[in-house]
């Protein structure tokens, strides 16, 4: 790539005269082409461009081909500058173009958005000869003037959108969710279901300002997650710690050795997508006859110990779980975070591994993992009086897990009881979701 991109600024600058090639690379891409005597200008250039990185010749190249209007040295550029960041792959792409089924363009001018991203006046050939139309006129005729020919899957592919560079295809999708393009109700939908399609890659679009009160999207990596996948979840904990051991340490094979009935172990693979709701009811009627959601319900509740956690769960389920449906992520209570064998209290010269278990936690799409804290008394007292000492320990686990990419919300625990409960949980969720991509339709 590096030398075929040195090859296209060669030759876009070799038509130059010596003259300008004094003044003229310098003033668009800060290029200082040198002179010597006797050099030709293809030697200059050379002398120019020798030296430069991969990185280094793409940046000119872009520059460059935006004085010009060459959106193939544009591409060239970009697509060097892809390497940097996770790929935007054909399967993503062609499940974004399904997402759209025949309508990209929605309200706008399905041309001009296509033609602002990509160059259409070469054929489908690339031969220009009597009989054979353009890409604008193909586009015109199959999804214009006829619509449902193409799909959106079928432009993409003809217009090279499932091979562009990542910025062009980004160009492109912001265009068909703008507010001239979608708005309202219709935009926000049509977000959510690409967002569920870009976090398989890491991608999500997300707000980038408004524009006459109407949000602007931009496509960007998602934040950063936790790296790993889970392999066992130890949660709603109503007694003692269990006792485990492997039955497997290879494949990291739990076994619960006693006080099973103390708590929950579910270990079935967790998708990308996280750990919906839908998910664990059908984990928990394999696990119990006749189990369902209203039982599992009723067991992960008999782990709450205060009347705030209580109302965390049940608000939850009853505010967004029609909404979401099987979308929804499933809200566990008393999640073991560390887990230290019951033999710890006999061994010397080591304390045991603080933040036991959190209140909650939710597996989200893309590696994110949201715990939610109920603070009482005993998160900042020792008995009755305040500790710093108790203080400084949470506050120290709490930058250790967002340092290893988890989301750590607090409350205090009277937030969560008395007749404002309600609304300040749901606030709360409302806007968690709409961070992670989730709308309640």
């Amino acid at each position: 790539m590096p030398s075929n991109l040195k090859d296209k600024i060669h030759n876009l600058l070799h038509p130059l005269t010596h003259t300008s090639l004094d003044t003229e690379p310098n003033r668009i891409a800060g290029l200082e082409i040198p002179r010597g005597e006797g050099l030709s200008k293809s030697q200059r250039i050379n002398i120019a461009l020798d030296g430069l990185s991969e990185r280094q010749l793409a940046e000119l190249a872009i520059r460059f081909a935006n004085e010009h209007g060459d959106m193939d040295l544009n591409e060239a550029g970009r697509k060097v500058l892809d390497a940097d960041a996770p790929p935007l792959t054909r399967i993503t792409r062609r499940d974004v173009a399904r997402v759209f089924e025949a309508d990209l363009a929605g309200d706008a001018d399905l041309l001009e958005m296509v033609e602002r991203n990509f160059a259409l006046s070469h054929p489908l050939d690339g031969i220009f000869s009597a009989g054979v139309k353009s890409l604008r006129d193909q586009i015109n005729e199959n999804m214009v003037r006829n619509p449902g020919i193409w799909s959106v899957e079928d432009l993409f592919r003809e217009i090279g959108a499932l091979d562009c560079s990542r910025t062009r295809f980004a160009g492109l999708l912001q265009d068909a969710i703008h507010p001239l393009a979608r708005s309202g109700e219709m935009q926000q939908r049509t977000v959510s279901a690409l967002n569920r399609v870009l976090v398989r890659d890491g991608y999500e679009l997300s707000p980038d300002g408004q524009e006459s009160g109407h949000p602007i999207y931009a496509l960007r990596q998602v934040a950063r997650g936790v790296s790993g996948r889970p392999k066992n979840l130890i949660f709603a904990s109503r007694g003692p710690k269990p006792e485990l051991g492997f039955a497997d340490a290879i494949n990291n094979d739990i076994v619960v050795l006693s006080g099973q009935d103390s708590c929950l172990i579910f270990d079935r693979p967790i998708s990308p997508d996280g750990l919906r709701w839908s998910e664990l009811t059908a984990w928990w009627s394999g696990q119990v006859p006749g189990g369902d959601a209203l039982s599992l319900g009723r067991r992960l509740q008999e782990s709450l110990a205060s009347d705030a956690e209580k109302n965390v769960f049940s608000t939850y389920f009853k505010a967004y779980r029609r909404g979401l449906g099987d979308r929804l992520p499933a809200l566990l209570p008393q999640v073991y975070l560390h887990y230290d064998p019951a033999i710890v209290k006999t061994l010397r010269n080591r304390l045991p591994l603080p933040r036991q278990r959190m209140d909650f936690l939710l597996l989200m799409p893309a590696r994110q993992r949201v715990v939610i804290e109920v603070d009482g008394k005993h998160h900042f007292a020792e008995g009755n009086q305040a500790s710093l000492k108790v203080y400084s320990e949470m506050v120290s686990a709490d930058r250790e897990l967002r340092l290893a990419g988890y989301e750590i919300y607090r409350f205090g625990a009277n937030e969560l009881v008395g007749s404002r409960a309600k609304m300040v949980i749901i606030d709360f969720f409302d806007k968690l979701f709409r961070i992670h991509g989730l709308t309640n339709d």
